[in-house]
């Protein structure tokens, strides 16, 4: 191939440098001022959750397996028990995209300059990628490390300390997701192949065998030992495994095709260069002879099926399971890349190849730009704002995803999901109620999961807690006032408090007695429990209501539309 002349490479690199840092910062905007999905807060909670000792699946509902929770509880520790504690998880989910762009970059060192260049900048241009690569989930995590794993055992020398490093990172990859068993587990066959056959001789996809089963081994024992020490050898068996698998058995399924097929259309490009990619990595590889089969690139492209596979065969494959296949495309992408510009020999016709890539990249940015705009994450912000001034770090909060992020739930199935809610329906019937009032749970936030609840628990949820707007509502209760003008009921306390009647002007247009004690005053206080209420007067309605930590008496707001809850 003739070599384009020295300006036009440079300019091509600089172009390629300026696009990654276009990009890199958009990614960074996705992480702060993106919309929350609703997984998200599940996972923010459980983090919280850990930092305060709790254990996953001995002390709380669970069935992922808990790396990303461990990794993440730490920000708390220094963020406190703010709600808005959940964009510093954001922030910190972007060292695993550092690390998936670097880890990818490597991939490609073989490859050139460009490739390597590319492979980050064509996953960070990849929007169905980047936007769930920067969200607080378990999958960027896990595919961190075993793109990790794979980079270390195709450097230049694969040293016994590399050797070590992807052994761990193996492991830690699985640890922070089961479906890294299921991708990572034909190249995991390949290895251990290769490791019963040739044991290390060379040639060998592991030359260090003994210090790659060493990097397994520390981070099987570390998982071990937390295990013993807190105890939870079966809960995490019961809930990651036996239950998990019953799970994905039974939740409602859909087609692979759902969430694929609009990536396939908006992003042709993606695949028209990774099929590229692929084509020329297999020839270079066959090319190898015998000697193929101890090719770093064996496990790349042993990964390209191995990562759909794990996704198409999810009874319901939700988008950010593509996470894995679209990282393995984008490095064989840019190798398409590289491929194509070949092909173009002469320096004029790779000028406008190379114009065309960075064209694709502006392209992509700017519809980063509009997802953004499209969703971000202003109303959630103010919704955890609001659950800070409303309550107290101490204050037990309800929904069915953790959506208060660092307040205690009520219950041990803090989320729930379709199957759950179908095959629990009579417990969650009658032991969520028990437990809100046990808990004296104040507040309570609208969630998309709320529709599929039993109905008997919909209508406690609607008669004791009173809207404070769309998302949240707070413990309390409605009176209508008949024609007759007189009220005898009762109110439940659901925790020894400040309560306060809404309207105050209630007062003033008549009498009302709680436990046979007349109240004056708008603000009062009672013991948990149930207390008579009578009142008599001309007030068409009015409300006990609990006070907030904030002090600042509210009057419900009904029929605004929840903005809190997303599902992507």
């Amino acid at each position: 191939m003739r070599r384009a002349p020295a300006g036009g490479r440079l300019a091509a690199l600089l172009g390629l440098g300026g696009a990654l840092i276009g990009l890199s910062l958009q990614a960074v905007r996705l992480a702060l001022f993106k919309s929350f999905s609703i997984d998200e807060f599940q996972y923010a909670h459980a983090a919280w959750l850990v930092a305060k000792g709790q254990v996953p699946y001995r002390d709380f509902f669970e069935v992922h397996l808990p790396l990303v929770y461990q990794v993440l509880a730490p920000v708390f520790w220094f963020s406190g028990d703010a709600p808005l504690s959940i964009l510093a998880l954001r922030a910190a989910m972007l060292v695993p995209l550092v690390g998936t762009c670097v880890a990818a970059a490597s991939l490609n060192w073989k490859q050139g300059l460009l490739a390597m260049l590319l492979a980050p900048g064509l996953l960070l241009a990849t929007a169905p990628f980047v936007t769930f690569a920067t969200e607080i989930r378990p999958d960027p995590l896990a595919f961190a490390l075993f793109l990790g794993a794979l980079a270390l055992l195709s450097g230049r020398t694969v040293s016994s300390a590399r050797a070590f490093g992807a052994g761990a990172l193996l492991v830690a990859a699985v640890w922070a997701s089961q479906k890294v068993l299921f991708y990572g587990g034909i190249p995991g066959l390949v290895l251990v192949g290769d490791l019963l056959v040739r044991r290390g001789r060379s040639p060998a996809l592991l030359s260090s065998p003994r210090a790659f089963l060493a990097g397994m081994g520390a981070v099987l024992a570390l998982i071990a030992a937390y295990l013993t020490v807190t105890g939870s050898w079966a809960a995490a068996w019961h809930w990651c495994f036996a239950w998990a698998a019953d799970h994905q058995r039974h939740y409602p399924g859909f087609s692979w095709r759902v969430y694929l097929g609009p990536v396939w259309k908006e992003h042709p490009w993606l695949f028209t260069l990774a099929g590229l990619g692929l084509a020329a990595t297999m020839r270079g590889w066959w090319s190898l002879g015998p000697s193929r089969w101890s090719a770093p690139d064996l496990l790349l492209l042993l990964a390209l099926p191995a990562t759909f596979g794990a996704y198409a065969l999810q009874r319901a494959p939700f988008p950010y399971s593509l996470l894995p296949f679209l990282g393995i495309l984008a490095v064989l992408a840019a190798r398409g890349v590289r491929v194509g510009l070949e092909v173009l020999k002469a320096p004029a016709s790779q000028a406008v190849g190379a114009l065309a890539v960075l064209a694709v990249l502006a392209v992509e940015l700017g519809r980063l730009e509009r997802r953004l705009a499209q969703n971000p994450n202003t109303r959630q912000r103010e919704v955890l704002s609001l659950i800070a001034t409303l309550t107290a770090p101490e204050d037990v909060a309800y929904d069915n995803s953790g959506g208060s992020v660092s307040r205690p739930h009520a219950y041990f199935y803090f989320y729930t999901d379709a199957y759950l809610r179908g095959a629990l329906a009579g417990t969650l019937a009658r032991e969520v109620p028990e437990a809100l009032l046990a808990q004296g749970c104040v507040l309570h936030l609208e969630d998309l999961r709320k529709s599929g609840l039993p109905a008997s628990l919909k209508r406690f949820l609607a008669s004791h807690y009173q809207p404070f707007d769309g998302d949240i509502s707070l413990w309390g209760q409605r009176y209508e006032v008949p024609a007759g003008g007189l009220v005898e009921a009762r109110f439940l306390a659901v925790r020894a408090d400040t309560y306060f009647v809404e309207p105050a002007s209630a007062l003033e247009q008549g009498s009302l007695l709680i436990d046979g004690v007349r109240i004056s005053s708008p603000e009062f206080v009672l013991e948990r429990g149930e207390h008579t209420v009578r009142y008599e007067g001309q007030a068409s309605a009015f409300h006990v209501l609990w006070l907030p930590e904030s002090g600042q008496r509210w009057a419900p707001r009904r029929g605004l539309p929840p903005a809190y809850s997303r599902l992507f």
